[in-house]
């Protein structure tokens, strides 16, 4: 959906399909969509969504020789404090053993989601537009995504609202806001503050669906609010 919805954009020229968004979406997000759905099969949702955020871990690992940019020392000791929040957000209370498969797969997906920050990063410090990797990349994404999950035909009336809304608000406007947030400041602080959408979603689900919010998730949001003002704070970009 959010594919169809940046179609007018793209051939408006608003956001127009380069090299750079080739690469992003056909190269980067199609993949990653199509091994984090292969992840959530697998491990669940909860234990999928751990793995996909050990992505600030590894883009700030690797930021120093992809963008020459190294980290300040706040978002260094936001990074565990973030990753820390994730588990406790999201973990299921639960010991059962994770199989191989699903983990591998867990993990490649937050490589790729790294892979995603540090090339729409270095797409923007090249010269490209936030609208070239943030919203033209999309449609270039859907055949990763056809690989492993099929077009649902026939949504009728009562789903095409949540459908539009789920391609605009929870996908096209956020990539387009991380793509800009991208253009400028460094990826490792981008990443950090990325950690907040596992918390959002706990959030809603407590004013929305009535959910319960444990003292573990309460203290997991705690460690998630205080890594952001921590990487919000991070000081210069680097160089």
């Amino acid at each position: 959906m959010a594919g169809l919805l940046a179609l007018p954009l793209i051939l408006v020229g608003r956001a127009p399909v380069t090299r750079w968004s080739s690469v992003v979406g056909g190269l980067v997000l199609g993949p990653l969509y199509a091994v984090y759905l292969l992840a959530v099969e697998k491990v669940g949702a909860g234990l999928a969504s751990i793995l996909l955020y050990t992505a600030p871990l590894w883009v700030t690992m690797a930021s120093p020789w992809a963008l020459r940019e190294s980290p300040a020392p706040r978002t260094v000791i936001a990074l565990p404090l973030g990753l820390a929040g994730v588990v406790l957000i999201v973990s299921p209370g639960g010991g059962d053993r994770m199989p191989a498969g699903g983990l591998a797969l867990g993990l490649a997906s937050g490589l790729m989601y790294a892979a995603y920050l540090l090339l729409a990063r270095l797409a923007q410090k090249r010269g490209a537009r936030s609208e070239e990797v943030g919203i033209a990349s999309l449609p270039l994404a859907l055949p990763g995504v056809l690989l492993v999950a099929r077009p649902q035909c026939g949504l009728g009336v009562e789903g095409v609202l949540p459908a539009l809304y789920l391609g605009l608000m929870a996908t096209l406007v956020p990539y387009f806001l991380n793509a800009y947030a991208l253009s400028r400041i460094d990826s490792s602080r981008v990443s950090i503050v990325s950690l907040v959408e596992p918390l959002t979603a706990v959030v809603l689900g407590v004013l929305l669906l009535g959910e319960r919010l444990t003292a573990i998730q309460g203290l997991g949001g705690a460690l998630i609010l205080s890594s952001v003002a921590l990487a919000g704070d991070g000081g210069k970009r680097g160089s």
